[in-house]
């Protein structure tokens, strides 16, 4: 998808997120700290060194400066950026507005 298809800008991160991957059963496989890449008012990439399963739903923790967001998604996309990195891309399924909000209070742009 070229960043004209997308539904929301993208705004550079840098910011650390906590998370817990579910499996196809709905269990817990997984569970640690990534560093976001982006974000956008439709989802976040993150970089990791665990790959994690496209489909895979996701609960986040996402840290701002005086805050803290948590909210659902699901694992959209995964690219191996190196023998340890991964880039994970997240689409938000569950984000309240007052989530948006609150992510708009650190990122501004969000909202455009």
């Amino acid at each position: 998808m070229s960043s004209q298809d997308r539904k929301s800008a993208r705004l550079e991160t840098d910011q650390f997120i906590s998370y817990r991957l579910y499996d196809s059963e709905d269990r817990i496989c997984d569970e640690g700290m990534a560093k976001t890449v982006n974000i956008s008012r439709s989802g976040v990439a993150v970089e990791n060194r665990t790959e994690f399963e496209v489909g895979s739903k996701i609960e986040l923790t996402i840290a701002l400066s005086e805050d803290l967001v948590k909210t659902e998604g699901v694992v959209r996309n995964v690219d191996q950026k190196d023998d340890s990195t991964f880039h994970i891309g997240i689409e938000f399924s569950s984000i309240s507005e007052n989530e948006i909000n609150q992510l708009a209070e650190e990122y501004p742009e969000i909202l455009e």
